[in-house]
């Protein structure tokens, strides 16, 4: 099992790796890149709820409810493909929450760290209150530094380092 749960957190943080390089050097790309897709996704659901309401037969409550949520769907997606900055000022917010949840995660760890008797289990710690002060940072000013604050992301760079000393620390452990 720890083998499977390392192989995956290498994974994770070569992706993350990779992820955070490219936000770090094209930020303003990623932003449109992930607003149209975003907005490809809601028009796409929208429009498939509309054509399984046309061919569904039998309307029921739910059908009309669906057929209300699809139109809300598919305008969101279009509002999203023609108003992609709009849509961009919120992008920081969800990544800054996300960022706070990843410290948590990473305050747990550390503390995990501590409980077996880790000697280094401090620097976990330290990393978890720089990934929590990006996350804050995000949540709290997320319209006034987009561009900034997707540079921020690069810190998914030191997230992937740190998730590798996770797995080297909890490798040592796991011999002792």
């Amino acid at each position: 099992m720890f083998e499977k749960i390392k192989n995956t957190m290498i994974a994770t943080s070569i992706l993350y790796l990779v992820f955070g390089v490219i936000l770090l050097f094209f930020p303003s790309m990623i932003i449109k890149s992930v607003c149209y897709l975003v907005g490809i996704m809601f028009l796409f659901v929208g429009v498939s709820g509309i054509v399984m309401y046309m061919k569904t037969e039998l309307k029921t409550a739910f059908t009309s409810f669906t057929l209300v949520m699809s139109i809300i769907f598919g305008a969101f997606g279009v509002y999203v493909l023609l108003n992609p900055e709009s849509f961009a000022s919120f992008l920081p917010l969800v990544v800054g929450i996300f960022l706070l949840v990843d410290s948590v995660s990473k305050l747990s760890m550390a503390f995990d760290l501590k409980k077996y008797e880790y000697n280094n289990w401090w620097h976990m710690l330290i990393v978890a209150f720089i990934v929590l002060g990006c996350g804050l940072l995000l949540v709290f000013n997320p319209f006034e530094a987009l561009k900034v604050s997707v540079q921020i992301i690069g810190v998914l760079i030191v997230d992937s380092v740190t998730n590798i000393f996770t797995i080297y620390s909890y490798s040592k452990i796991e011999k002792k």
